[in-house]
């Protein structure tokens, strides 16, 4: 068993963790906790603008009908 001794600012090296690494701390009953690394989700690129008009054109909530189509039916002839 490998045993560590915690420094002034209570930190402590473990084997297999990188610097930056994320780690989920987890105590499992007292004096006893579970270290596990977070693996990151890879960051999705914003979308371009034509994926943005493609959406919002397909959208449910966007008319389907011109200002002047819509016009021509609500108005009184």
């Amino acid at each position: 068993m490998k045993t560590a001794v915690a420094d002034q600012k209570r930190r402590i090296v473990l084997p297999g963790v990188s610097p930056g690494d994320v780690l989920s701390i987890q105590q499992t009953e007292p004096g006893h906790f579970e270290l596990s690394i977070l693996i990151p989700t890879p960051k999705k690129s914003p979308p371009t603008p034509s994926q943005v008009r493609r959406l919002k054109n397909d959208h449910a909530l966007t008319p389907s009908l011109s200002w002047k189509q819509l016009r021509k039916l609500t108005r009184e002839s």
